[in-house]
């Protein structure tokens, strides 16, 4: 593009006499430019800190013209001494020594750098500003699809309260206290983007010490967490819906209940969480007259693709023993960050 624009500056655009001996030399002129433009833009990504990068990208701070502008003309300049270089060299047979090169062919490809850097500039903007829409839209979507999940055992714990109070006080305040901190945990969790492995097990632990309030020594249940993993990031409000599943569609439809474990562990590069019960299974959870709608699972799979694409998965099988059911949860440790360009 440079040479071709080059060549319209010069008058030489529609002469074959310029381009039949130039050819090669002009496209070689192109991608030392090209090259030397690639380097300068990847060494500037190594070297100048990632906040001043986005400051540049967004337009913002007078540096950025040096970069947008003053630098696709050095390497403009600098592309057309290598250039003069090496064809000197070609002709003499030995290494030439740098000059500066003829005045009008500087100034001509000055003019088409700073326009090529112009309508790249514009164009990372339209990206820009494109990309922006997209996150918004993608942010909006998590919101909504965040704000749909609804745990049904909210009205069922008020009510257990209210019939414990008169009877087992110390059960209704310990379920109480547990049901006000899940509370507290899953609103401020409404309003994040994501959370810890940490803070989410908080919330499922709260859950938890309420549902077995309710349910007394027929849940039992355990977490097997690393320490490591529990600085993980992971969209808020992933778990819960899953465990809320275990427990009234495997654990409670059996007379002695059962036990429930949560497992956690990195599969590769990625982050693995196995929810476990031992409850009735898959294939009798279907036949049951309340066998659900399936809005938390398909809520889940739409945030997971909304969030990591392709990259995360949800599985439900049966335990290899047959007894109960498995979830599987395979989504990468941290979201994918992307390095900012310039």
């Amino acid at each position: 593009m440079i040479v071709l624009l080059a060549a319209l500056f010069s008058g030489n655009l529609l002469r074959m006499g310029w381009w039949s001996p130039n050819f090669l030399w002009s496209m070689l002129t192109g991608s030392i430019i090209m090259g030397l433009l690639q380097g300068s833009f990847i060494a500037l990504g190594w070297l100048i800190p990632s906040e001043r990068l986005r400051q540049w990208r967004d337009g913002v701070g007078r540096s950025r013209w040096l970069v947008y502008i003053g630098l696709p003309a050095l390497c403009s300049v600098l592309g057309l001494i290598l250039l003069d270089v090496l064809m000197r060299s070609v002709a003499m047979g030995s290494l030439a020594r740098p000059r500066w090169p003829n005045f009008g062919l500087v100034i001509t490809f000055l003019i088409c750098g700073t326009l090529l850097a112009g309508l790249s500039w514009w164009r990372l903007r339209a990206q820009l500003q494109a990309h922006k829409v997209r996150q918004q839209m993608t942010e909006a979507q998590l919101r909504l699809l965040q704000a749909q999940i609804e745990p049904h055992f909210l009205f069922n714990t008020l009510a257990n309260v209210q019939g414990l109070i008169d009877y087992e006080p110390a059960l209704a305040k310990r379920m109480l206290d547990a049901f006000t901190d899940y509370l507290r945990a899953s609103l401020l969790q409404m309003r994040a983007e994501d959370v810890s492995l940490g803070e989410e097990l908080d919330l499922v632990q709260s859950y938890l010490t309420v549902m077995q309030c309710r349910m007394g020594q027929r849940l039992r249940w355990q977490l097997e967490i690393p320490a490591e993993l529990r600085t993980a990031r992971i969209p808020p409000l992933l778990l819960q819906p899953l465990i809320e599943n275990a427990i009234h569609h495997g654990l409670e439809p059996q007379i002695d209940g059962g036990q429930l474990c949560l497992r956690a562990r990195m599969d590769g590069s990625g982050l693995c969480l196995e929810i476990d019960d031992d409850g009735i299974g898959l294939a009798a959870a279907q036949q049951r007259h309340r066998r659900g709608s399936g809005v938390a699972l398909k809520n889940i799979r739409e945030r997971l693709r909304a969030t990591y694409g392709s990259g995360a998965s949800l599985q439900l099988q049966a335990r290899t023993d047959g007894l109960g059911t498995q979830v599987r949860l395979n989504l990468p440790r941290l979201h994918p960050q992307s390095v900012p360009a310039i």
